[in-house]
């Protein structure tokens, strides 16, 4: 009797003690509403609730002006060019080097295409192709100069933004080209759901780039390149390779902006390309305060760029002075600049990634030690 109860027991336990086998894998964690709502904070996206802000104001005020097709329209193509040279604006500023010529380089990719198409038999995707390659040339030149030759980034494509401004207006005498073949114009000038193909043409680039800087080794190595050169030359990483590849991809991205830019308006033209440098960079400055705080990012560039839009479009079609578009650029550097001041003295010192401190490197040489 007193065994048959011991086995009983035994029994009991063993079994008590077996994993269940129809257990249920456990699902993966889901996003709770404080994950979302910390998404959300004003901290990481506040340029959302200025673009909503500004957009409520503007109903109120301009509505039958600001509220249209065409307004929200031309705002997803017109700045999905701003956007897309904020980005080749990006790509070396990860490394914590800046590339300057990315606005020439808009108008040397223009120029180039509409010439090879209008002055001989060169099929357009020849010419955008041939164009491309002329503008990673570009790159490959800055990069030489900052890798090779050791100049700093800002002089380096200081000069070589000079020397190109120089040649591309003395070769044209400032003249644009026409007769662009309506297949190219085709290029851009279609549309998806009412929207300009360009916009889409910027949401794929973005999601690429967005992958490779966030999801790959090679994005990894380049943030910790910006991060503190050094270590990562200690760590083993080819720093002046990947600077260099850096610099290309820069240009080339560049050089995309500038064939939709032609595709879009039908000519080709240098003067069209510069005018990008500084709404550019500015809109990289401040996105570097959305979304990822105190990172360079895709998606707070983006977001930069289209709240700057918002803001300047209601505010011209409400008659401000055309000055409005570089003063709305000029708070959002200051903004950005602002932030990156508080962040670095919230940490103590500047690291040799801060572009802050790069930029005291190069314009106070003395004060190296």
């Amino acid at each position: 009797m007193s065994e048959h109860l011991v086995n009983d027991s035994t029994t009991t336990s063993t079994t008590d003690t077996l994993p269940d086998r129809r257990a249920k894998t456990p699902s993966p964690p889901r996003k709770t509403l404080s994950q979302v709502l910390s998404a959300l904070s004003p901290s990481k996206v506040s340029a959302l609730y200025v673009a909503g802000f500004a957009m409520i104001v503007f109903a109120f005020w301009i509505p039958d002006l600001f509220y249209t097709e065409t307004t929200f329209k031309s705002l997803l193509y017109q700045q999905a060019i701003t956007a897309l040279v904020a980005l080749a604006f990006l790509i070396p500023y990860t490394t914590h080097n800046f590339d300057l010529t990315v606005g020439a380089t808009v108008g040397v990719s223009s120029l180039v295409c509409a010439w090879l198409m209008t002055s001989g038999s060169v099929p357009w995707p020849a010419a955008i192709v041939i164009a491309l390659a002329f503008c990673s040339l570009i790159g490959v030149l800055n990069a030489f100069l900052i890798t090779v030759i050791r100049i700093e980034s800002v002089i380096a494509t200081i000069a070589t933004m000079s020397m190109i401004e120089a040649v591309g207006s003395a070769a044209f005498n400032g003249q644009q080209i026409f007769g662009l073949p309506q297949s190219f114009l085709a290029l851009s000038q279609n549309e998806i759901f009412g929207v300009s193909v360009v916009f889409y043409y910027l949401i794929i680039i973005a999601v690429v780039l967005w992958y490779v800087l966030r999801h790959t080794p090679l994005g990894r190595y380049l943030y910790a390149i910006g991060g503190n050169t050094e270590a990562a030359r200690l760590a083993g990483l080819q720093v002046r390779r990947l600077i260099f590849l850096t610099f290309v991809a820069s240009a080339l991205l560049a050089g995309i902006a500038g064939v939709l830019v032609s595709s879009r308006v039908g000519t080709g033209d240098f003067a069209i390309g510069p005018h990008y440098l500084f709404p550019a960079a500015a809109a990289m400055f401040f996105g570097s305060t959305q979304v990822k705080p105190g990172t360079y990012n895709v998606w707070g560039t983006l977001l930069a760029v289209y709240t700057l839009a918002i803001v300047v479009k209601g505010l011209e079609l409400g008659g401000a002075p055309f000055w409005v578009t570089e003063v709305a650029n000029g708070v959002a550097l200051l903004i950005a600049v602002g932030f990156q001041s508080v962040r670095v003295a919230r940490s103590g010192m500047p690291t040799s990634g801060s572009w802050m401190h790069r930029l005291t490197q190069v314009v106070a040489p003395s004060r190296r030690h």
